[in-house]
C-alpha cells in the first residue's frame, strides 16, 4: 500500500473509532429535579446500523414543540425510585448501583406494577453491548378490569456517527441505542405488540437528543388465515434541543437587575444557607420559610445516588434549621434535594 494512503486509512480508522462513545452512570443516569423539554417531530426512519453513519435531522416538521419529561422522587422512603411525569403518565424507575430498572406506570385510569422488572439500561454501555431482559406486571384498569403484560426487552448500541440537529447543531460523535420491546397485554382482550424505540446519544449530555418510536400490533397465523402482516399502530419522533435539558430550578438567584418573582419552591424555602461548604463533618442547613410546609433533604453522590436523608415534618413559617451529617461521606461534589411539599430545590455541596 502506498505510504500516504496508509497514513489516510490509519487516520480515518482513528476517526471513525472516536465516534463512538460510552453511556456511563456518571454522565447519563437519570436525575431527581431534571426537567427535559421535547419536540415532537414528524417520524424519521432510523436506518441502518453500523459506525461511522451520517444522520441528517436537520429538516424536521414540528408537531408539538413542547413537550415536558420531569424526574422526581416520589416517595421519601423509598430514595432509589425515580418517577419521570410524561403526557400525565407516572413511569417508575429503580436506579440502583449500574443499573435501571422499570418497575410500573400510573396515570388516572391505569395501574400497572412490574412483579418482575424490566430492565432499562445497564452502565457503562457502549458500541456492540447488548442487553436482554424478561418483565411481568399485572394492574387494574379504572379499578375494575384486571390487567396484565409480559414479554422481553433487548437493547442494543447499534449504530454510532455524525447526526445533524436543528439550529445548524451537529453531533460529532452520536452513539444510537435501539431498544426492542416485544411484549402480551392481557385483559378485557389479548393482544401482543411490538416497541421499537431508537434513541442517539450525544457526548456530554445526559437524555438523548434525538428519538424515534415505532409501535406494531403483531398477528398471528391462524388457521383461515396463515399470511399475516404486523400493523404498525404508531410512529413519532422527538427532538431533544440540547439547551433545554437542564434542572427544573437553579442553584443560584439570577442578579437582581434581572432576577424574576420566585415561584414553587423558591417562594416557599428562601434565604438559604449551607455551612461550611467545602464541609468536612456536619452541613448546617439554615432556611425561612414564608408559610408553614412538610421539609426534607436528602443527599445524593455524584452518579445520583442517595446517601442519606432526613425524616420529613412539617415545619412553622419562619427561620428554621437542619444538621446532615458527612461524616462517613468520601471526599467529592454532593447533591442536596430540598423537599418542599410534593416541590423539590437542588444545591451543590463538597465534601473535603
Amino acid at each position: 500500500m502506498n505510504p500516504k494512503c496508509l497514513v489516510l486509512w490509519l487516520a480515518s480508522a482513528v476517526c471513525l473509532s472516536s465516534m463512538a462513545q460510552s453511556l456511563t452512570t456518571e454522565r447519563n443516569a437519570y436525575r431527581a429535579a431534571d426537567r427535559i423539554v421535547k419536540q415532537q417531530v414528524a417520524y424519521k426512519d432510523p436506518g441502518s446500523s453500523g459506525k461511522g453513519l451520517i444522520w441528517d435531522f436537520s429538516m424536521l416538521q414540528p408537531i408539538n414543540e413542547e413537550y415536558t419529561l420531569d424526574y422526581s422522587i416520589p416517595d421519601s422512603t423509598y430514595m432509589d425510585i425515580l418517577s419521570g411525569l410524561e403526557h400525565r403518565t407516572h413511569y417508575y424507575y429503580r436506579q440502583r448501583n449500574d443499573s435501571l430498572w422499570a418497575t410500573g406506570f400510573e396515570n388516572y385510569t391505569t395501574l400497572m406494577t412490574y412483579t418482575t422488572p424490566e430492565l432499562r439500561m445497564r452502565f457503562p454501555f457502549s458500541y456492540g453491548d447488548t442487553l436482554y431482559s424478561t418483565f411481568e406486571g399485572k394492574g387494574e384498569y379504572s379499578h375494575r378490569l384486571r390487567l396484565g403484560v409480559k414479554g422481553y426487552t433487548r437493547i442494543q448500541a447499534d449504530a454510532a456517527g455524525e447526526l445533524k440537529l436543528p439550529d445548524f447543531e451537529t453531533v460529532k460523535k452520536a452513539l444510537r441505542v435501539h431498544t426492542l420491546r416485544y411484549y402480551t397485554e392481557t385483559g378485557k382482550d389479548s393482544v401482543e405488540m411490538s416497541l421499537d424505540t431508537y434513541a442517539w446519544y450525544a457526548e456530554g449530555i445526559r437524555y438523548p437528543v434525538f428519538e424515534s418510536i415505532k409501535t406494531k400490533l403483531i398477528k398471528k397465523p391462524t388457521e383461515t388465515n396463515v399470511q399475516t402482516k404486523d400493523t404498525t399502530v404508531f410512529t413519532t419522533s422527538f427532538y431533544y434541543p440540547p439547551e433545554k435539558q437542564s434542572a427544573q430550578v437553579a442553584t443560584e438567584a439570577l442578579p437582581e437587575t434581572v432576577a424574576e418573582a420566585p415561584t414553587g419552591a423558591e417562594a416557599v424555602f428562601t434565604e438559604a444557607q449551607l455551612t461550611p461548604n467545602p464541609v468536612i463533618d456536619n452541613l448546617y442547613i439554615s432556611y425561612k420559610l414564608t408559610r408553614p410546609a412538610r421539609i426534607w433533604f436528602s443527599v445524593h453522590n455524584s452518579i445520583g445516588m442517595p446517601v442519606c436523608q432526613t425524616t420529613p415534618a412539617n415545619q412553622p413559617e419562619g427561620l428554621n434549621n437542619e444538621t446532615i451529617s458527612l461524616a462517613n461521606q468520601i471526599t467529592g461534589g454532593y447533591t442536596v434535594y430540598v423537599h418542599v411539599d410534593d416541590m423539590l430545590l437542588r444545591k451543590v455541596v463538597v465534601k473535603k
